[in-house]
């Protein structure tokens, strides 16, 4: 296996993508999720990112404390951040910070956080390793789970025709927590969820690929790796043509997957689709 595809998709996942691909007829292309967040990938006590959580994953170590790869606070944790991406970081933090608890003197991994009204909880606690770390707890029902980065699906795109990203017609959805206490209100209900933009196959190609990580041997937090849909249905920054990973239905010249890291290499795997 290339081993640019680490920084991509978890090596034990591939064969997963590829049995996908073939059941759909389809070209799955994934985003960088980026070595540092897939080191966590199948651990217990740790989740990926749904799709109601926006911050971003740390990309750096910070003395002390392990956090690359996890979504962390840039508030508590700048360091963890390089220059270029702290700003948006920090942006991205204030947008989703309703979704997440900060208590006085951070939590236990090891039982429910009494109490919690969010879907995740902050690590406060400074000499923890995973201080400045978010778990998803689902309001205190569930053992705190440190959250990685998930699979970002870049775009699903049916086989033997050419793919014009523009002419996608999303479906709307709403994302938000699977399992919310019955004493919340409405209006706290509807302020949990986020909007989401999904393509027709997203559902499907989701639930098969995470159903068959579980099979793996994970529980079904630790297999969550697909949650929201893909970003060419998101709108901005909608069609980036950054470097993504593309997991063929069938190979091509004895390659199931190729990474397609320019404009150019999109567009001409897109008229060949």
């Amino acid at each position: 296996m290339n081993p640019d595809i680490h920084e991509f998709i978890h090596p034990h996942h591939l064969a997963v993508f590829m049995a996908a691909a073939r059941e759909f007829n389809c070209h799955i292309l994934i985003r960088k999720t980026g070595r540092a967040s897939i080191e966590w990938v199948g651990k217990s006590g740790y989740t990926g990112k749904r799709g109601d959580l926006k911050a971003k994953t740390a990309n750096l170590e910070v003395a002390g404390h392990a956090v690359a790869g996890l979504v962390c606070s840039p508030l508590l944790q700048p360091l963890a951040f390089t220059e270029d991406r702290l700003a948006s970081a920090r942006k991205e933090w204030m947008k989703c910070s309703h979704l997440i608890t900060e208590p006085a003197n951070g939590f236990d991994d090891d039982r429910p956080p009494q109490g919690c009204r969010t879907p995740y909880i902050l690590q406060t606690k400074r000499n923890h390793r995973h201080y400045g770390c978010v778990a998803l707890v689902d309001m205190g029902l569930l053992t705190p789970r440190y959250v990685h980065g998930d699979y970002d699906l870049y775009a699903i795109i049916p086989a033997n025709q050419p793919f014009r990203p523009e002419t996608i017609q999303p479906r709307h959805l709403t994302m938000g927590s699977t399992m919310t206490p019955a004493s919340q209100t409405l209006m706290e209900r509807l302020r949990l969820q986020s909007p989401n933009f999904e393509g027709p196959l997203s559902f499907q190609i989701s639930n098969y690929v995470n159903t068959r990580i579980s099979g793996l041997g994970v529980d079904l937090l630790c297999a969550l790796m697909v949650n929201h849909g893909e970003q060419v249905n998101i709108g901005e920054p909608g069609c980036t043509f950054e470097p993504v990973l593309a997991i063929m239905p069938a190979p091509r010249d004895g390659s199931w997957a190729i990474i397609l890291g320019n404009r150019a290499e999109h567009e001409r795997f897109y008229q060949n689709a």
